[in-house]
């Protein structure tokens, strides 16, 4: 998150973790079952950043599956592609970061530098495309080298991204004390130039892609207000405003036409795209929470939540069920960002 990494960065703040879980699990793991990868920031302190695996056939949690066995400053990017992650690391503020390719069992099998803060990523056309906020750019990837072919000038901050048809979007957004946005820029996979710009509201900050294949964008703000266009002619659909207002995480159910995020107030709610209804279907876990990261898992009907608590000491893994129900507790390490599904 990147105003956590300015005021890290201002005050060199050192957080402290602790590692432990409700089902202890001690690695190494081989992931050869479906389960759910969890990437935790940490804080200013190299190691207290955490892979971690959760096996839903064997209801175990890993909650350090990184090999080498720690990872550097902030880890904010994770994707699965092609059988294999690929992690970014921001790295110390206005400095390059790193890139990891490693295999389903978390294991490093290529690192490079790369960028500026690297943040977020996507896959398109065999390239990995990562947005570099403090330079404004995206950086462009061979995805088996890793060697950088191309950095993309788009808006002001890039941050979250998504590639659907040979198409990469980037939702751009607002420069700490500095700058502002309010674009989506479209990025053509083949020539990896800009070809559209969206315009959005303010600090765009979720991004998906419908089972129907429409783009959804929203704004980090309490209004809520969320874009729908059309992938094919970049035209405007529909906007709707969700009463619960938009944090981040948009998660598509593959089998309906649901989709779920966080909202302003770490709720996750409901969005129906038939009858354009909101519903709030599980509320903040607690009164200390802050859910940082989220993914609805649509095959086995479970809702996993990243709660970042207080973002000094370690967070937690929520799993619920299909309904809301909490049904399993984990620790994780300081900070828990991204959830991936591996099935």
């Amino acid at each position: 998150m990147k105003y956590f990494l300015y005021l890290f960065s201002a005050l060199m703040f050192i957080g402290i973790s602790s590692c432990s879980d409700n089902n202890p699990v001690v690695p190494p793991v081989t992931v050869t079952s479906e389960g759910v990868f969890v990437l935790s920031e940490g804080g200013m302190t190299p190691g207290s950043s955490k892979l971690s695996y959760y096996n839903s056939n064997k209801d175990s949690f890993y909650v350090s599956l990184f090999n080498p066995v720690t990872l550097g400053l902030f880890p904010d990017g994770m994707i699965k592609y092609n059988s294999n992650l690929y992690l970014t690391e921001q790295g110390n503020f206005f400095a390059a970061g790193k890139i990891y390719k490693t295999d389903m069992n978390g294991t490093v099998i290529s690192q490079n530098s790369v960028g500026t803060n690297p943040y977020s990523l996507c896959a398109s056309n065999n390239k990995l495309y990562i947005t570099n906020g403090p330079t404004s750019k995206v950086s462009v990837l061979d995805v088996s080298t890793l060697n950088t072919l191309k950095e993309i000038n788009v808006g002001v901050y890039p941050q979250e991204i998504i590639s659907y048809n040979n198409k990469v979007f980037v939702c751009n957004t607002s420069t700490y004390g500095g700058a502002s946005d309010s674009t989506v820029s479209v990025i053509d996979a083949n020539t990896d130039e800009v070809v559209k710009v969206l315009r959005v509201d303010k600090d765009p900050s979720g991004i998906a892609i419908t089972n129907d294949g429409r783009l959804l964008v929203s704004s980090n703000s309490s209004t809520g207000k969320i874009y729908v266009f059309e992938t094919s002619s970049f035209k405007l659909a529909d906007s709707l405003y969700s009463p619960f207002g938009f944090s981040k995480d948009f998660s598509v159910d593959k089998s309906t036409n649901n989709v779920y995020f966080i909202g302003v107030n770490s709720d996750i709610v409901k969005l129906s795209l038939d009858n354009k209804n909101f519903t709030k279907l599980i509320s903040k876990p607690s009164a200390q929470s802050f859910i940082y990261g989220y993914a609805y898992d649509y095959l086995n009907q479970k809702h996993y939540l990243a709660d970042a608590m207080d973002f000094v000491s370690s967070g937690r893994f929520l799993v619920y069920d299909v309904n809301g129900t909490m049904i399993k507790t984990f620790i994780t390490g300081i900070a828990p960002r991204r959830i991936i599904i591996n099935y």
